[in-house]
């Protein structure tokens, strides 16, 4: 019995990667939504103090009161929390008021390029030939599908932003897989949410979102607040640390090829954005570079300890 449920655990990163992609990619228009009434730094930043607390809440229940974080722990959650929710979330949320989010999720998948170049100038990381073409066939992609001929020109600061939250996502999601507390994903994600989430919500006040706070404003946002604590945050971030503790870091990164996918998608048939012949194109190419960096990666699981209760559970 043990063996039947270590196998299963073993290979249940080829369900979860996918749920990663649609919950993910279904945030970007949710945030679209939003955003139409309440402040971006204010609504982002509630939702992932909420979600976190929840979060470290059930990990505290599993552990009894145990957590065993020390210093350095909460140092490198906190770390992963400024580089993965208050740049790379805060930034696509902030973007979001002025792009689609199909556009928003093609900047932001330019993620894996920042992790590779971060990976390769400091850790010496390699990147095999088969993931490489992957690596540009995707990107190519998404930059085909983000500057159609005859397509909408690009805001310069918000894309900026988008990229920028983009590298911090980046510097982040390498701090959560090479860090010991990144074999606790349910631990590392709570920190994480609850530091990025603080600090949104202390931009946000010096901002002076304060002021746009109201019944009028929150109102029309609240389903789409709780959408996006229970699904995105509560489910799909888990989810994600645990694949960064099992899975190698180029399959994971494969969230910012599909990601753009779903947001596109999803933009048609709930926003009424419009796809053609050569968005389709672009799909194509998109996932086919989705195709050869998951193929082309090494199974990670043989070398990966096993992970302890609370991150099992997610």
């Amino acid at each position: 019995m043990v063996q039947v449920l270590q196998l299963r655990l073993r290979h249940a990163w080829v369900l979860a990667l996918p749920f990663t992609w649609l919950a993910f990619g279904s945030a970007f228009v949710a945030l679209k939504l939003g955003l139409a009434t309440a402040p971006p730094f204010l609504f982002s930043g509630s939702r992932f103090l909420v979600a976190g607390g929840v979060l470290l809440g059930w990990v505290a229940l599993r552990s009894r009161g145990r957590l065993g974080v020390g210093a350095r722990d909460l140092a490198l959650g906190c770390a992963a929390g400024v580089g993965m929710i208050l740049a790379g979330q805060g930034g696509a949320t902030w973007a979001t008021q002025y792009l689609a989010p199909g556009m928003v999720a093609v900047l932001s998948s330019t993620m894996p390029i920042w992790a590779a170049i971060i990976s390769r100038v400091l850790f010496g990381s390699p990147l095999s030939a088969l993931a490489g073409v992957g690596l540009v066939a995707g990107l190519g992609g998404v930059a085909f599908l983000a500057w159609p001929a005859g397509g909408p020109q690009v805001q310069p600061l918000p894309a900026l932003v988008a990229t920028a939250g983009a590298l911090g996502w980046a510097a982040g999601s390498l701090i959560a897989s090479r860090s010991e507390i990144g074999r606790r994903p349910l631990l590392l994600t709570s920190i994480a949410m609850l530091s990025g989430g603080a600090l949104q919500i202390l931009l946000g006040l010096a901002l002076g979102e304060g002021a746009r706070i109201g019944l009028a404003e929150l109102a029309p946002a609240a389903p789409v607040w709780l959408y996006l604590v229970l699904v995105p945050a509560l489910l799909a971030f888990p989810v994600l640390s645990w694949l960064f503790s099992r899975v190698q870091l180029d399959v994971v990164n494969t969230i910012a090829y599909a990601v753009p996918v779903v947001a596109l998608v999803l933009g048609w048939l709930l926003l009424g954005e419009q796809v053609t012949g050569r968005t389709l194109v672009a799909v194509a190419v998109i996932l086919a570079g989705v195709v050869l960096i998951v193929w082309s990666a090494r199974r990670p699981t043989e070398s990966v300890s096993e992970p302890e209760p609370e991150a099992a559970a997610a």
